[in-house]
C-alpha cells in the first residue's frame, strides 16, 4: 500500500494501478485495495472501471463508508447526481464524524444548487474536526464565494498552519486577497497556482516555458518579451490590457486562436500570435518571457494602478455598418447566460435563460443572443423570443470580431461572468454583469462598480430572492433608463419569493466570536429538486407597464457612467468538454480480483 501511495503522490498513476491490482490479487477482500484502485482509475478518467471496482468492493463490504464515499465521487463524475448523493448520505450516516465523508456530501449538495444543505454538511465537517485541512480549505473557499473574504482569510490562514505547503490553500488565499481588494498581496500569492493539481493537469509551468529566461519585471532595455496566455478567454481579455503598458522593448503576445484577430487589430503588442503548446509548437523567439497572469505581480498592480483606459479593444470598423443593418431597429439588449468553468472556483457561471423573461416583457425590447457553445439549446425551450445571430458570428477566425461589432449596435449587454462580460467591458460598452452571492474577484470587490471596467455595473444575486428577483429589478432599471430617469432612484417593486433556508453562520464557531452552532446532516433532510429551482418556481415576476420608446436620430456613445444614461437604440465561448458516456450497466468488475 505504501508503494501505491508513493506512486500516486509522484503522479505515476499507471504504477499505482499495477500495485493496487497486485494487492487485490493477493488479498481480494482488501478494503484499502478497492478504495485505492477505484480512486486512481477515477483520477485517470477511467470512470466505468472505477465504478466497477467500487461496486465489487461493496459486495464484500456493503457498509464501508470509505467505499460509499468514493463511489459517490465516481457517480458524480458520471453526473449521476441523485445516486451520488444517496451514496454519500449513506456514508455520512455510517460515519457522522468523518470530515472527509461530510465534505463529499457538501460538495455534491453545492453542485446541485442546494447551498443551505451543502453549508450544513460543510459546517458539520468542521465541527467534527476543526483542524482538518481539506475542510478548512473548503470552508475558506465557501466563505469567499458567500462574500465574506475577511472571515475566509482567517479560515485559510488556519488551514495553512495545518498544511503550510499546500498550493491549493495558497491559491484560495490568493483569490480571497483579490476579492478583498488587496491586489498586490493577492497577485503575489497567486503564483502558487503553478503547483496545483489543476495547473499540473494542464502541463504546469513546464508546458508554457519556451526555453528563454523568465522576465523579472525589470526594464527591457531593448530586449524582446514573449507573453504567453494561460487559462481561458476571459483571463486573456481582462489582462491583455497590461501588455500595452510595457515599454522599452519588443512585445510578442500569444493568445487563444479565437482572440488573435481582435487583439491584433487593437495593437496592444508588436506581434500577436496564436497559442501553441506541445513538443511541435512553433513559439516565437524572444529574449525573455512571462505568463500573462503573472503580469499583475511583475508590474505591481494595485487598486490605484489598474489601467482603465477604455476601450483597449476595438471592433473592425468595416463590420459595424453591416451588423447594424442586419440587426435592425429597436432597443436591442445582448444577453449571455452561460460561461465556462473557471479554474480554482468549483462553481458554474450560469443563469437559467428563463430568468431573462422579465426583460422580454418590456415593450420594444429585443433580446439578442451572444451565447456561444453550451447553452444555446435553451433558446428553443423558453416561451419568449430570443434572436440568435451567433451562427453568422462563428464564421472564420474572426468570431470575436463579429461579436465586438454586434456589441457596438446594442444598447446594453447583460451577461453572466463570461468572456462576453470581459469583451463588453474592454470595448467600453454598457454592460451589466450578473453574479452569484459574493460576486467574483475578476470584477472587483465593490457591490456595483468594477475597478477593471468603468462601463460595467455588477449585480449580485441575493439568497432569498434568487435570479427572478434580480432580473425583475433589472427590468425596472431598464424602464427607468428608457424614460430618462436615474435607475438608482427607482423604487424596487416587491416580489413574492419562496421560503429560503437559513443563510447559515458566517463562519465556524470560534473564529471571530461566532457562537452559532453549525447544523448537522440530520437537520437537513434530502430534497428532490434544487433550492434555486424551488425559488424560481415560487417567485412571481411583476409585469412591466408600457412606456413610449424614443429612438435617437443618431448613435450616442456613452462616456461617463454609461450604464446610468437613458437607454437608446443603436448607440453607435466555451467549448463543451468531451465526457465519457456511462454504460447502462457498469462493466464486470471481476478483473480486479
Amino acid at each position: 500500500m505504501r508503494r501505491a501511495r508513493r506512486s500516486l503522490g509522484a503522479g505515476r498513476l499507471d504504477d499505482a494501478v499495477k500495485t493496487w491490482r497486485a494487492l487485490l490479487l493477493a488479498e481480494p477482500e482488501s478494503l484499502p485495495g478497492h478504495v485505492g484502485l477505484g480512486t486512481v482509475l477515477r483520477r485517470m478518467g477511467r470512470i466505468a472501471e472505477s465504478e466497477a471496482v467500487f461496486r465489487t468492493g461493496l459486495e464484500r463490504h456493503p457498509d464501508a463508508p470509505a467505499l460509499l464515499a468514493a463511489l459517490a465521487e465516481t457517480l458524480a463524475a458520471w453526473e449521476a447526481t441523485d445516486e451520488a448523493v444517496a451514496a454519500a448520505e449513506k456514508a455520512a450516516s455510517l460515519a457522522p464524524t468523518r470530515p472527509e465523508v461530510l465534505l463529499i456530501v457538501a460538495r455534491l449538495r453545492f453542485a446541485r444548487g442546494e447551498d443551505t444543505r451543502g453549508r450544513a454538511a460543510l459546517d458539520a465537517a468542521f465541527e467534527s474536526n476543526p483542524k482538518h485541512g481539506p475542510t478548512l480549505l473548503a470552508l475558506g473557499r465557501r466563505l469567499r464565494l458567500e462574500g465574506n473574504p475577511e472571515r475566509a482569510l482567517m479560515v485559510l490562514e488556519r488551514a495553512l498552519e495545518q498544511s503550510p505547503n499546500d498550493p491549493e490553500i495558497g491559491v484560495q488565499r490568493a483569490l480571497t486577497l483579490l476579492a478583498a481588494g488587496r491586489l498586490v498581496e493577492g497577485f503575489r500569492a497567486y503564483e502558487a497556482r503553478w503547483k496545483t493539481a489543476e495547473m499540473r493537469g494542464l502541463g504546469g509551468m513546464e508546458a508554457l516555458d519556451p526555453g528563454c529566461p523568465p522576465w523579472d519585471g525589470s526594464p527591457l532595455a531593448g530586449r524582446s518579451l514573449l507573453i504567453r496566455a494561460e487559462q481561458g478567454l476571459s483571463e486573456c481579455l481582462q489582462f491583455c490590457r497590461l501588455v500595452a503598458g510595457i515599454e522599452g522593448g519588443r512585445i510578442l503576445l500569444e493568445t487563444p486562436q479565437e482572440l488573435v484577430p481582435l487583439i491584433r487589430a487593437s495593437r496592444l503588442a508588436d506581434e500577436v500570435v496564436p497559442r501553441s503548446y506541445g513538443p511541435d509548437a512553433k513559439v516565437p523567439d524572444a529574449d525573455c518571457w512571462a505568463p500573462l497572469m503573472s503580469l499583475p505581480d511583475l508590474l505591481s498592480i494595485d487598486g490605484e494602478a489598474i489601467p482603465t483606459e477604455i476601450p483597449y479593444l476595438r471592433p473592425d470598423p468595416s463590420l459595424l455598418a453591416p451588423w447594424r443593418n442586419r440587426l435592425g431597429s429597436g432597443v436591442k439588449i445582448g444577453i449571455a447566460w452561460r460561461g465556462g468553468d473557471p479554474l480554482f472556483e468549483g462553481r458554474r457561471r450560469a443563469v437559467p435563460l428563463s430568468a431573462f423573461q422579465a426583460l422580454s416583457s418590456l415593450p420594444g425590447v429585443r433580446l439578442i443572443s451572444l451565447q456561444k457553445g453550451e447553452g444555446r439549446q435553451e433558446i428553443d425551450a423558453v416561451p419568449f423570443g430570443v434572436e440568435d445571430p451567433t451562427d453568422e458570428m462563428d464564421e472564420g477566425d474572426g468570431a470575436f470580431l463579429d461579436t465586438a461589432a454586434v456589441m457596438e449596435s446594442l444598447a446594453l449587454v447583460i451577461t453572466v461572468d463570461s468572456a462576453i462580460a470581459h469583451l463588453a467591458g474592454a470595448l467600453g460598452r454598457p454592460v451589466w454583469t450578473v453574479l452569484p452571492e459574493g460576486g467574483d474577484w475578476r470584477f472587483g470587490w465593490d457591490m456595483r462598480e468594477s475597478p477593471w471596467y468603468p462601463s460595467m455595473t455588477c449585480f449580485r444575486r441575493t439568497p432569498r430572492g434568487g435570479w427572478p428577483a434580480l432580473f425583475a429589478e433589472l427590468a425596472l432599471r431598464i424602464e427607468a433608463m428608457r424614460d430618462g430617469r436615474d435607475p438608482d432612484t427607482v423604487e424596487r417593486k416587491p416580489i413574492q419569493a419562496g421560503p429560503a433556508g437559513p443563510a447559515g453562520p458566517a463562519g465556524p464557531a470560534g473564529l471571530a466570536g461566532d457562537q452559532m452552532a453549525p447544523p448537522t446532516i440530520a437537520q437537513t433532510p434530502g430534497a428532490t429538486q434544487t433550492e434555486e429551482s424551488e425559488t424560481e418556481r415560487q417567485a412571481e415576476t411583476p409585469m412591466m407597464p408600457a412606456a413610449p420608446l424614443a429612438e435617437p436620430a443618431e448613435p450616442v456613445r456613452p462616456v461617463v457612467n454609461p450604464v446610468k444614461t437613458p437607454i437608446q437604440e443603436d448607440p453607435s465561448h466555451s467549448a463543451t468538454d468531451m465526457k465519457e458516456e456511462r454504460p447502462a450497466s457498469p462493466p464486470d468488475g471481476s478483473f480486479v480480483v
